[in-house]
């Protein structure tokens, strides 16, 4: 390997949740049920295998792009980084955000029989000092204002990991703004490349999921990237494997908490970014690639009945409804993977959507019918 090149981990929502408040119940089964095909039952073994994949690979540098727990259990964070805390002490360091399942969450819940229970989250200065030797100890620039940090990783590459959860809903705040706008121009004299990170979207990956998903004032934080010539930014948040370019690209990881239970990895050697997922072996559990896969299509599966029980549809024989549903739960899942979607044996459910009337599940397939025919899990952008 030449020196030149730097080898990236990259993973996001991982939504770790600690076993001492979950005992898999009546509670948690019922929660579950209503999930987005998270697969919480083992999302111990998930992470612990995405772990000793790190330490058996050794990449130069490990991204985490925040949702790092279930909804910001302390307990879960203190767990978290024992085991990521395990990775640096073997030399390889980690850099990460929190998303907005992390800090100050209403919802930090326990399991309990059938019992849920109030549990700790943390504050935003709870948060940096329980990750402290992941990325905190080891910036360049830091913002009070956001909790934002710039790393330097080498000469030529410098680090943006943008923190919009800390202290803001998923909004970066004037100060910050201009904090950004005076570190970057300092940066642009060192004619280094700059990787930017942040757990909410910067474009519009889905004109039906803007609100909630993108940076409220994610315009102008591109603009500045553009600026300053940033030409990629890494995010996660939406749980789909998905690639969009506007003044800047912007690369979405999928969750690994969901399936195909995606990490990532780049490539950089000064010439350019090559990014490329694998699908994370997760070998403490039986078929787990069966298991979650089967959970995910459960989610399109509840979505389906509940829309079929509650509209009416220009044709509703039952091998129509039938050709329908096997259309969107395949594409459905192409979609989150990030996959081609192969249209064979499906012309027919794809043409009888087309035909409905407006619904959220018809303008859904809609949204996605370009993102499906087209390469989400490779790149290289060219520097």
């Amino acid at each position: 390997m030449s020196e030149k090149t730097l080898n990236i981990m990259i993973a996001t929502d991982l939504h770790y949740l600690s076993k001492s408040i979950n005992d898999g119940g009546e509670a948690f089964a019922n929660v579950m049920e209503k999930g987005d095909g998270k697969g919480m039952t083992y999302i111990e073994e998930i992470v612990d295998a995405f772990c000793n994949e790190v330490k058996k690979r050794r990449p130069d540098l490990v991204l985490l792009l925040g949702d790092l727990t279930f909804n910001g259990e302390r307990v879960s964070h203190l767990e978290l980084s024992q085991k990521l805390n395990s990775i640096v002490k073997e030399g390889i360091p980690i850099y990460l955000i929190p998303g907005n399942h992390d800090i100050d969450y209403e919802r930090s819940f326990g399991f309990r029989g059938n019992e849920i229970y109030k549990v700790d989250s943390v504050c935003a200065k709870d948060f940096r000092e329980i990750y402290a030797d992941c990325g905190y100890k080891n910036y360049e620039y830091f913002d009070e204002y956001s909790g934002s940090y710039i790393s330097k990783l080498r000469d030529d590459l410098y680090l943006i990991m943008l923190d919009t959860n800390s202290y803001h809903s998923n909004y970066l705040c004037k100060e910050s703004i201009l904090w950004l706008d005076k570190v970057l121009f300092e940066l642009s004299k060192a004619d280094a490349q700059i990787l930017a990170v942040s757990h909410q979207n910067l474009l519009e990956q889905n004109y039906m999921f803007t609100e909630g998903f993108m940076i409220k004032n994610a315009e102008e934080i591109e603009a500045l990237y553009a600026k300053y010539n940033v030409k990629l930014n890494l995010s996660g948040h939406m749980h789909i494997q998905h690639i969009e370019k506007n003044l800047i690209t912007e690369i979405v990881t999928s969750s690994l908490a969901v399936s195909p239970n995606h990490f990532a990895n780049i490539i950089y050697d000064e010439k350019s970014f090559e990014y490329f997922t694998e699908c994370l072996k997760v070998e403490a559990v039986n078929d787990f690639e069966n298991y979650s896969r089967q959970l995910f299509k459960g989610v399109g599966s509840r979505q389906l009945n509940k829309l079929f029980n509650t509209h009416t549809f220009d044709n509703d024989e039952e091998e129509d409804i039938q050709k329908m549903g096997r259309a969107f739960l395949r594409m459905n899942e192409c979609y989150f993977a990030g996959e081609i979607f192969d249209t064979t044996g499906f012309e027919e459910g794809i043409r009888l959507w087309e035909d409905q009337h407006e619904s959220f599940t018809s303008l859904y397939i809609k949204s996605i019918l370009d993102s499906v025919f087209n390469e989400q899990n490779k790149f290289k952008l060219e520097l």
